[in-house]
């Protein structure tokens, strides 16, 4: 068939399947040219909502021309494969290929990398490849990447792909463009629509319907988890400690002295044998007599023991000298590059190294920070395909131990595994550290920032590094305030990592009312891991983050909204904005739509579409809660919760409040609790009458105890939970928003 006969009866083919997908179709395709491939997709009412100007194909990723329609190299396929998500499908035999986008003046646009290019969640102005970062002011290697980009105009374009690629987000003169090309003979790529006006949220839903969404993690993956970039040394021990064995088992007791609440501890890299003392997987005795011993203590103590692992084999280890000998080393990207990574590909290295590392869960360890990768340790194009190797081999080698998650996520891991440099494909088989931020405000901003594109790359679960990584003895160690503002901003995070250092760890070198922060800060977040593990459970389902940009949940006509990098709704119902200044004063901007009340006193109520200043101490931070949400907050999970020293009035025990926010400008609510011990979701639903000033509140089975509270005025009124769920209502009350 001649090839312009082709594309005729292709555009037919999508023309029918658009009428017949859905009734009333939501989206139409329009072919804009006769001669080369370009449509556009337009709205019910003719409206264009994208524009597609050209699909690309070259023999170079920087010299790709738009295909013609009588190409003999290349051939295309579109068409709708539901009402909401047109599939374009391009080969070439010329080895490159992409597509180029036209956007509306003044669109916006978001994704790709987690980066925070130009100090914005905006891409403006980028022109980047599809890989890992390497140093960065602020934020060094920050390489959380998708091939997908949402558009302010109302739509998102994801790439099924690892190949190695290029994306280009320009704006000139008002003209603004977007173009991403592969190096890949043929790629899929899916132009995704809201399923109604302006519902964001649906095109990451779609999005994660698309690729692999999380698994459900183990409760001791939200933290806090505590660390020491190393614990491996022979000098600068505190006083009393005497090896890098007994190093870990202070920490472990100077968080029960202080009764800090925390899930898990860390060994970062060095603490093996080999050079530079790691690359063997294995702990040197020097340094760790009684490895065993060490992590059976830390078990009984109600912590994982986690530790560092990369894929870089180092000249001189064993690693090095198995794999080189058996040709499985990739070439290093850079001659100043020592270490080499094993090609993961090669199913003899993928099975060799995965029998090399397993050894480590089945010591006892319940998790892997996972590192590196996008050091030049193999060729760029190398970089996506190999570290979702790398996550995949030790996510199976952790599930073999400890478990997997379910296949309907109804039963978390036993384990988390977390990454600095990942794909969208690796989704499912690790979660996200934001990188190594600089010590000082801006990182703190950053970090921030890399947050937000985190999630609007589909990542749920993240955290950053508190107190920020890159630190020295004597100097750019965190000051007092910027401790204290990471460990709020980390309260409020899905994870949350405390990195100790030489000199910089809060119960040596600090004041006690760091100390006082850090305990007060890590308990509010232990307590509200049933809210996070709830929103972990719903991003399985429906792949939407905790930490999410304004614009995913303002109201639709709110244009201050589109650019806000330093605050952050976290899920539905809470409102951050962390402190990013040493004086202690915080801009905060309310999006329209809704009312917020200050969530630590419940005070204070704050209108949507208004501004306020805070000025606060380090013991605070503004966040908010919507009015009509409802929070789950609690202490199930015990973790290092252990200090009771027989005293039976301090014994831990269980308890789940559900707290209620009603307004009666919010008819109805509700969320969707996460029960882990039965593997059940919960929902709980809040209905409010203004006509007869009551509010009602529903909920199905609860494992854990607790209390049904409801936030109104004159005082909380206070409600035993029923283990069989129960309906309960408040009559003649006045709300907080009201």
């Amino acid at each position: 068939m001649p090839r312009s006969a082709l594309f005729t009866s292709l555009v037919a083919a999508a023309s029918v399947a658009s009428a017949l997908v859905a009734q009333p179709a939501l989206y139409f395709l329009q072919i804009d040219t006769e001669s080369s491939y370009a449509f556009t997709v337009t709205d019910g009412k003719n409206q264009s909502v994208v524009s597609n100007i050209g699909i690309l194909a070259g023999s170079k990723n920087n010299s790709m021309t738009a295909v013609s329609k009588d190409s003999d190299e290349t051939s295309v396929d579109f068409g709708f494969m539901t009402p909401t998500i047109v599939r374009v499908n391009v080969n070439s035999s010329l080895g490159f290929t992409g597509a180029q986008f036209a956007t509306a003046e003044g669109a916006l646009h978001y994704g790709v990398w987690a980066h925070p290019f130009n100090e914005s969640i905006v891409n403006s102005n980028v022109v980047f490849d599809l890989k890992g970062m390497q140093g960065n002011d602020g934020i060094n290697y920050a390489s959380v990447r998708s091939p997908f980009f949402v558009s302010s105009a109302g739509y998102a374009v994801y790439t099924d792909t690892q190949a190695m690629g290029s994306y280009s987000f320009s704006s000139v003169d008002n003209k603004n463009e977007v173009q991403f090309g592969f190096n890949a003979t043929e790629i899929v790529y899916y132009i995704i629509l809201p399923e109604s006006k302006g519902d964001l949220k649906s095109l990451l839903t779609q999005y994660g319907g698309l690729t692999d969404r999380s698994p459900l993690w183990s409760p001791k993956a939200y933290g806090p988890m505590f660390w020491h970039n190393d614990f491996q040394r022979k000098s600068g021990f505190p006083d009393g400690v005497n090896s890098s064995q007994e190093f870990v088992e202070d920490v472990v007791n100077k968080l029960a002295q202080h009764r800090i609440r925390a899930s898990a501890v860390m060994v970062d890299r060095p603490y093996g044998t080999g050079t530079e003392g790691w690359g063997n997987f294995d702990f040197d005795t020097e340094y760790w007599p009684d490895i065993r011993a060490l992590v059976k203590h830390v078990a009984q103590k109600g912590l994982d023991f986690q530790v560092w692992v990369a894929n870089r084999a180092v000249p001189g280890s064993q690693l090095y000298n198995d794999s080189e000998s058996r040709g499985w080393l990739l070439e290093t990207a850079s001659e100043e590059q020592p270490g080499h990574a094993l090609n993961l590909s090669n199913t003899e290295a993928y099975m060799y190294l995965g029998a090399n590392i397993d050894w480590l869960p089945n010591l006892g360890i319940k998790g892997y920070k996972i590192d590196r990768g996008e050091e030049d340790e193999m060729p760029v194009w190398e970089q996506n395909t190999q570290s979702y190797l790398f996550h995949k081999l030790l996510y199976e080698g952790q599930a073999k131990q400890w478990g997997s998650a379910s296949a309907d996520n109804r039963r978390p891991a036993g384990f988390y595994n977390f990454a600095r440099n990942a794909n969208d494909r690796s989704r499912k088989y690790t979660g996200v550290w934001g990188g190594d931020p600089a010590s000082s405000i801006d990182g703190l901003l950053q970090s921030i920032r890399n947050g937000i594109r985190s999630g609007l790359l589909g990542f749920p679960i993240w955290g950053s590094d508190c107190g920020g990584y890159t630190r020295k003895v004597g100097r750019n160690q965190p000051t007092e305030k910027l401790w204290a503002r990471w460990m709020w901003f980390s309260a409020f995070s899905p994870v949350y990592e405390v990195m100790l250092y030489e000199g910089s760890i809060p119960w040596y070198d600090y004041s006690d009312d760091l100390v006082d922060v850090l305990r007060n800060t890590a308990q509010l977040h232990h307590e509200l891991i049933p809210f996070i593990q709830s929103y972990m459970y719903r991003a399985t389902v429906d792949g939407l983050p905790l930490i999410r940009a304004l614009f995913l949940e303002a109201s639709k006509d709110d244009d201050s909204v589109w650019e806000a990098d330093e605050s952050y709704f976290f899920g539905e119902e809470f409102l951050v904005a962390p402190i990013t200044r040493d004086d202690g004063e915080k801009e905060v901007y309310f999006p329209k739509g809704q009312r917020y009340l200050e969530y630590l006193n419940k005070q204070d109520v704050y209108d949507g579409g208004s501004s306020q200043t805070f000025t606060m101490g380090i013991d605070s931070v503004p966040v908010f809660v919507r009015e009509g949400s409802i929070i789950p907050r609690g202490d199930i999970y015990r973790n290092n919760r252990q200090w009771e020293d027989n005293n039976t009035s301090d014994e831990w025990r269980p308890w789940l409040n559900i707290e209620i926010y009603p307004s009666y400008g919010v008819k109805s609510s509700k969320f969707i609790y996460f029960d882990e011990a039965s593997g059940r979701p919960v929902e709980i639903k809040m209905e409010a009458d203004k006509s007869r000033k009551t509010i009602c509140v529903s909920y199905g089975r609860m494992s854990a105890p607790g209390k049904l509270v409801f936030y109104v005025k004159g005082g909380a009124r206070e409600f035993g939970l029923s283990r069989q769920g129960a309906n309960k209502c408040v009559r003649n009350v006045e709300t907080l928003f009201d």
